[in-house]
């Protein structure tokens, strides 16, 4: 029995690794994975993943383990096991007995008696937990145990794969398990049903809306205490408590599924779902820049540098750092050019100490040489006051050097320099930033009040755009404006 054991190991390990060595996704690696330990030890099996942030745990690959288990709830990373905190093998003999089943009735209905849960790790990070689910009460050996760490080591380089498959992979991270959390929710790494549900799946990740697919399904009707019928929601969303339920049919032929959604309801008033009709998909799918509505507020965008969540957090710090400074003065804000004023309005909101507004415009001039002439001068006087220059963003510098010299020339008592974005990749002038938002990567960007062609300036984002050779070689003025010195 031993030999027996040992060759059935040996060729599971051997079929994980050729799986690795070859050009299958992630998800399809997994699943081979999962596969070969169901085969190998007569029992289900999943890969989960774990969320730090929600603390909880999302089946990405599974074999041999009924659907209505799989979908039976959300897991919770400190109810269900607790191997990830743990960082080490829990064995459940008994799973209608012990503590640590988070579902230990729907197991049981499964016909599951033992479990097991061993940490998928990559170095100090915890990603997941490798899970097997025997229908008998079974004792893990230590050889079954060193064969389950071994699958979760392979598991963990899979899942780490995709970290590295990222656009952004040349870039220092500067928080390895945010760049795991981010990898870990991406849709290529689940199969779905239909194409519908992935391309929601990218809009929820282009915003960096957190989310699960299908999370659990809801008994409807049962006879004689067998379920008969179910409903599984495509998306829980869980920052939201929301679970969202897709149709691409045209509204009159939802009747049935409109029906269970009442009924749901009526069992289960807590919960709180909604479905998406194909008009309200076309609407989403436009404001990505897909789809047969779709338009221009996101087309060209290739991802998200900050979220809108990001970019208020990190106003409200420098409103609180500015009211700090300024708590014995009245300071002048100077806001200029346009792109300030969505940086500019949001943290002047936050800002505790009184002020005055003002603002400045300024055009620039090509040619044998680069000039820059004020527009818009100062309604106020500036003289022997605090002055604060608001800028969205800094790169060459230039112009900012301009505009120091010509406000210093008024004798304000001092002026300091806020920028929400630091560009120091193309900086050329030497000056000094008092107050900065976020250092970018040397990248074009636009959203929230920065602009392409006067485009996109009221997302509520910021995106690096991806605008396409063609639209940059047929519009000059586009190009220019990239280029701008600021």
């Amino acid at each position: 029995m031993a030999i027996s054991k040992e060759k059935a190991y040996y060729k599971a390990v051997s079929r994980a690794v050729a799986a690795i060595n070859t050009e299958l996704l992630p998800r399809d690696v997994l699943k081979k994975i999962v596969r070969s330990i169901a085969v190998a030890m007569k029992a289900g099996v999943s890969v989960l993943t774990f969320d730090p942030g929600n603390k909880r745990l999302v089946h990405r690959a599974t074999w041999g383990l009924p659907h209505a288990y799989l979908h039976k709830g959300l897991l919770s990373s400190d109810a269900s096991l607790g191997e990830v905190y743990a960082r080490e093998p829990v064995v459940i003999l008994d799973s209608s007995q012990d503590k640590h089943m988070q579902y230990p009735k729907e197991a049981a209905e499964a016909g599951i008696k033992s479990v097991i849960g061993v940490p998928i790790k990559r170095g100090e990070l915890t990603l997941g937990s490798l899970r097997v689910y025997a229908k008998k009460q079974y004792e893990f050996s230590n050889q079954d145990i060193k064969f389950l760490q071994t699958m979760a080591g392979l598991s963990g380089m899979t899942l780490y794969t995709e970290l590295l498959d990222r656009p952004d992979k040349g870039q220092k991270a500067k928080d390895d398990r945010e760049d795991i959390k981010v990898c870990l929710q991406q849709s290529s790494m689940v199969n779905f049903a239909h194409p519908s549900e992935k391309e929601f799946a990218d809009i929820l990740d282009f915003y960096n809306i957190d989310w699960v697919y299908e999370p659990r399904s809801f008994a409807l009707t049962r006879k004689e205490e067998k379920v008969v019928e179910m409903f599984t929601p495509d998306f829980y969303l869980p920052r939201l408590d929301l679970y969202v339920e897709l149709t691409t049919m045209r509204q009159r032929l939802v009747t049935k599924k409109n029906r269970k959604l009442r009924r749901l309801r009526q069992l289960y008033p807590d919960i709180n779902i909604t479905l998406l009709y194909k008009k309200d998909f076309d609407r989403l799918l436009a404001k990505y820049g897909h789809g047969p509505l779709a338009q221009t507020r996101a087309r060209g965008i290739g991802s998200i540098l900050y979220s809108a969540p990001q970019i208020q957090e990190r106003v409200a710090d420098l409103a609180r750092q500015i009211s700090a400074d300024y708590k014995e003065s009245r300071p002048v804000m100077v806001g200029i050019q346009r792109g300030f004023l969505c940086f500019m309005a949001d943290l002047m909101r936050q800002i505790t100490v009184p002020l005055d507004i003002d603002f400045m415009a300024i055009s620039h001039y090509g040619g044998d040489e680069y000039v820059i002439k004020i527009t818009r001068d100062l309604d106020l006087n500036i003289t022997g006051r605090h002055v604060l220059i608001i800028e969205d963003i800094i790169d060459t510098g230039m112009t900012l050097s301009y505009l120091l010299h010509h406000l210093n020339a008024k004798g304000p008592d001092s002026i300091k320099v806020c920028t929400l974005f630091d560009r120091p990749a193309r900086r050329i002038a030497n000056i000094h930033l008092d107050y900065v938002g976020f250092q970018i990567p040397d990248e074009f960007i636009v959203g929230y009040g920065l602009d392409y062609q006067e485009e996109y300036r009221n997302l509520p984002f910021v995106g690096i755009a991806d605008l396409g050779k063609q639209t940059r070689q047929n519009d000059g003025a586009g190009k220019e404006k990239k280029k701008r010195p600021k």
